[in-house]
């Protein structure tokens, strides 16, 4: 199905945030105050691989706080349009997958703008780190990893397909509703026929920690300028969003692909009640963002604060 969710947002925060909470459920004004406290939970994630000390967390907590701002009152209005754009596409019927790769696409270059904007906060940081803090992200990394290995890397390959397997089902189930059974033995079909890919995609993950970690460092040891630092950070965080070039990307191509064309196959077999279900879900998501404009953000505070003087 198409990932206006986008699931991979430390830095791809915002849209990211406000779509997971959705997806678990939550109505919109638990999405508000999601958003609301995001640079507060960004900065509790912050601290708890690198122990910031008291001046570190007002740095971050200022840049946190800048870029959500930023964002609230530049990005939404385009998030808003691009989900209109695909719930009007997907009522009028079967969707190829080379639209689904296109949307899939969209999603990522949104993360340019917001590496953009991350940028200069993370390098600040990191020119204010002490190697022992470095070498605790680094150990939480390795933490993280071990975890990923064994949710997503099985060692039997037949359990390798099957959470595989779970993990489409899972993603198409949030914009579809249940599967029906013929759908999830389509799916599973489709896994199993596409080339493994979890290992070229966890290369791609330690490879991006590695060199995040080193960049860190980097800026700790030298302490380039301001801009330099920041250019630094920009040209690595803006590699997150694409596959990063060598022998592992043809595997991840090929694994976002396979996403692509189980998700065209679905959408061609989902039934009346699945197309209903779908509709409302890329709405309820287009009035949740609606709902985060600076403008409506103000007036629900406004709203909350005088019934709250309500006898």
């Amino acid at each position: 199905m198409p990932e206006p969710r986008t699931r991979r947002a430390g830095g791809r925060v915002l849209l990211a945030a406000a779509v997971a909470v959705a997806i678990s459920g939550a109505g919109c004004s638990m999405v508000r105050i999601g958003y609301d406290w995001l640079p507060t939970l960004a900065l509790w994630r912050a601290d708890g691989y690198l122990s910031l000390n008291a001046e570190q967390r007002t740095v971050a907590q200022r840049h946190l706080q800048q870029v959500q701002a930023w964002h609230r009152s530049t990005q939404i209005d385009d998030y808003v349009a691009f989900l209109q754009e695909v719930r009007a596409r997907v009522s009028e019927g079967p969707v190829e997958a080379a639209e689904f790769r296109r949307w899939r696409e969209a999603v990522i270059d949104r993360w340019g703008p917001i590496a953009i904007r991350v940028a200069p906060g993370a390098a600040e940081l990191a020119g204010t780190l002490e190697a022992g803090q470095i070498a605790q992200m680094k150990a939480g990394f390795e933490r993280d990893n071990a975890r990923v290995r064994r949710d997503w890397m099985p060692a039997n390959d037949s359990e390798r397909r099957e959470a595989r397997t779970r993990r489409y089902v899972e993603r198409a189930e949030t914009l579809l509703g249940p599967l029906t059974e013929s759908q999830k033995r389509l799916v599973r079909s489709l896994a199993a026929e596409g080339a493994p890919a979890e290992q070229d995609w966890y290369a791609q993950r330690e490879r991006r920690q590695q060199e995040l970690l080193a960049l860190m460092e980097r800026i700790r040891s030298e302490r380039p300028p301001e801009p330099v630092a920041a250019g630094w950070m920009r040209a690595h965080l803006e590699r997150y969003g694409r596959p990063q070039p060598g022998a592992v990307r043809t595997g991840t191509d090929a694994s976002l692909s396979l996403s692509d064309s189980i998700g065209a196959a679905l959408l061609a077999q989902a039934t009346p009640q699945q197309r209903r279900h779908l509709d409302r879900k890329l709405q309820e998501w287009i009035d949740l963002l609606r709902s985060l404009r600076p403008a409506q953000t103000a007036r629900v505070v406004e709203q909350v604060s005088r019934s709250a003087l309500l006898p």
